[in-house]
């Protein structure tokens, strides 16, 4: 990757793409929301960062004047970014009817019925960890979790994890700052999903139900009653996003609980004493540790926060600083591990409501409970300031060397 500039002034030259933004987001942030809600940059051809909880809900429900057709920043020009990653990359009314059909997978009947794999992969997977003085809850547990689910809904071979963590990181970190790496990525996850969905094809009725089988079967319903099928860009579109999705997001989550419950004994010691606080405390650390930053494309000249915001250009909309939103939070950079009223938006708001949000939940909440109760005392082996986060759009932490305690 090559070197980038250092930022002059995070109101005036911000650079997500930056170390030094993946080390000290949090701190960026709080101070754009006091003295700068709308920050701006020329890198990345013109764009713009909002920061402000009720400025991030407006334009993400301004579907018409900040537009899906582009969710990324990075140094290509807009004109230049084609991959469709529907129903991401689609507004209404289009979007709609895309996300419709690939819900049901997604149901909570759905991802109940999955929890139990999900559990025994968990176990599975701490297994391999069993009697070690330092396990790694980043690169040994949680970057492996979600890899092995979303294979298993895929229905592909456990050979492929490898390559869907390489596939994620080169697309959404190493890639928006190395184009050539993401064109790499993006042309062979496209050509591992088109020879997926040309397997299930020749089987017919035969075909396994999986996710692959699901989308290539799935039908849009059109507003005058009829329906048609998927088209071949909306099939592998659809496929690439629920990898991405379903993989970097969740491992980017588990890890950061991970690291915070590794440096802070006493929330540890509440949730080992009180397990029944896990459903609350996912919700809390969600809120607290948000992974996602999406982007817009401004269709048309605007204002935000009385700020204009220039037609063609990108604004970053950030989940996670509307999260630490003191307008709208209670003890906002506090881990409350009971919190009551925490209408996060994690996973999004609006129309692009993040489609896997029951299965992200059950993994996490799987996720930490089968850690605890295989490791109930544990604390970072390394300096926290050793601990380095991920550049890009979904920020969590690369390595989370944990000591175990007896």
């Amino acid at each position: 990757m090559t070197e980038r500039p250092p930022v002059a002034d995070w109101t005036t030259d911000f650079d997500h793409l930056s170390e030094e933004w993946a080390a000290k987001s949090p701190e960026i942030l709080a101070e754009l929301r006091e003295r700068c809600p709308v920050a701006q940059t020329e890198r990345f051809w013109g764009a713009y960062l909002v920061s402000r909880h009720t400025d991030v809900v407006r334009a993400a429900r301004d579907t018409d004047t900040f537009s899906s057709r582009i969710t990324i920043i990075n140094d290509n020009h807009p004109d230049n970014i084609g991959l469709k990653l529907p129903p991401i990359t689609l507004d209404p009314p289009e979007h709609g009817p895309i996300r419709r059909a690939l819900l049901p997978s997604f149901s909570p009947k759905a991802t109940d019925e999955l929890e139990p794999t999900v559990l025994e992969m968990a176990n599975r997977i701490l297994e391999a960890t069993a009697g070690r003085e330092i396990v790694d809850g980043a690169l040994e547990y949680s970057q492996l979790l979600p890899v092995e689910v979303m294979g298993y809904l895929f229905g592909v071979s456990p050979e492929v994890g490898p390559s869907f963590r390489r596939w994620v990181s080169a697309i959404v970190r190493d890639g928006l700052a190395d184009l050539d790496v993401a064109r790499v990525a993006a042309r062979e996850v496209q050509e591992f999903f088109a020879a997926q969905l040309r397997d299930r094809a020749a089987l017919g009725d035969k075909a396994p139900d999986d996710l692959v089988t699901t989308v290539l079967n799935a039908q849009v319903e059109s507003p005058d009653g009829g329906s048609r099928p998927f088209s071949e860009i909306e099939r592998i579109g659809s496929l690439i996003i629920m990898m991405l999705g379903g993989i970097d997001t969740t491992w980017s989550s588990l890890g950061s609980m991970l690291l915070h419950l590794g440096t802070h004994p006493e929330d540890l010691a509440q949730l080992t004493a009180h397990p029944g606080l896990i459903p609350s405390a996912v919700e809390e650390f969600l809120r607290l540790y948000s992974p996602v930053t999406i982007a817009r494309y401004i269709t048309e000249d605007a204002e935000v926060a009385g700020c204009p915001v220039g037609e063609g250009r990108r604004v970053l909309l950030s989940y996670p600083s509307a999260n630490r939103d003191p307008g709208h939070f209670d003890r906002p950079d506090e881990l409350v591990l009971d919190r009551e009223d925490n209408r996060h938006m994690a996973f999004g708001v609006g129309v692009h409501r993040c489609l896997g949000s029951n299965l992200a939940r059950m993994e996490l909440r799987v996720g930490l409970s089968t850690w605890l109760e295989r490791y109930p005392c544990f604390e970072l082996a390394v300096d926290p300031e050793e601990v380095t986060f991920s550049v890009g759009p979904v920020r969590g932490p690369r390595s989370v060397p944990l000591r175990i305690l007896n």
